[in-house]
C-alpha cells in the first residue's frame, strides 16, 4: 500500500484541530444521538492543556538531535479518541523540533488504511506511521504507550473486576502523571 496518497489528503495539526472543533459543533447542532460530543469536548480540552503545557526538556531536545529526519509522519486519529488527545500534542512538539512534516487522516473516513494498521485485530488509534520518500512505512507507533497497553490487557482479561470505567479512569490518571514522558521515549524508540 502506497501511503503518499494519504499524506497528500491529510490535515496538518492546526487544521486537524479545526476539523474536530467543527465536528463537535455539528454534533451539538444535530442532537448527538450517539453521545460522542462529550468525548470531543473533553479531548479538545486535553489537547489545549497539553498544547500549552508540554515542552521538551533540554535532555529531550538533545536526544532528538540524533534522530534521522528523512521521513514524513502520517497519523491516523479521531477527535473522540482519548489516547490521541494525550499523544498528539506531544508528538506534534517533537515533529516541530525535528522539522518533520506531519499529516493527519481520520480513521472513520479511511477504513481501508485503518484495516491495514489494526492492533490485535482492533481499529485502535492513534497510529503514527513514518514514511520514506516513496511512501513506504519505515516505522510505526501507537495506539498507546506500553503502560496503557498493560492496563488494557488487564481490562480485557477480567472486565468484570477491572471494568471499562476503571480502565479509562486509570489510563487518564496515568497520562496526567506521566506528562508525556513515555510517549516521548517510546516514539523516539520507534523512530530509531
Amino acid at each position: 500500500m502506497n501511503l503518499l496518497t494519504y499524506l497528500e489528503k491529510g490535515l496538518n495539526y492546526p487544521d486537524y484541530l479545526r476539523k474536530i472543533e467543527g465536528q463537535l459543533d455539528d454534533l451539538e447542532k444535530s442532537g448527538d444521538e450517539k453521545g460522542y460530543g462529550k468525548y470531543y469536548s473533553i479531548n479538545l480540552k486535553r489537547i489545549e492543556r497539553l498544547d500549552k503545557s508540554f515542552e521538551l526538556s533540554d535532555e529531550q531536545k538533545e536526544k532528538l538531535k540524533s534522530v534521522p529526519t528523512n521521513f514524513r509522519l502520517l497519523t491516523i486519529s479521531e477527535g473522540w479518541c482519548g489516547d490521541a488527545a494525550q499523544s498528539m500534542p506531544v508528538i506534534n512538539v517533537m515533529m516541530n523540533e525535528l522539522g518533520v512534516d506531519q499529516k493527519i487522516v481520520l480513521r472513520d473516513e479511511n477504513p481501508e488504511l485503518m484495516d491495514a494498521y489494526l492492533t490485535d485485530g482492533a481499529r485502535s488509534i492513534p497510529i503514527y506511521i513514518g514514511l520514506d520518500d516513496n511512501g513506504e512505512e519505515i516505522f510505526r507507533f501507537g495506539p498507546r504507550p506500553r503502560e496503557g497497553m498493560k492496563m488494557l490487557k488487564k481490562h480485557k482479561e477480567n472486565p468484570e473486576v477491572y471494568t471499562d470505567d476503571d480502565f479509562h479512569k486509570d489510563l487518564q490518571v496515568w497520562y496526567n502523571q506521566d506528562k508525556g514522558k513515555a510517549i516521548f521515549e517510546e516514539f523516539l524508540e520507534a523512530i530509531q
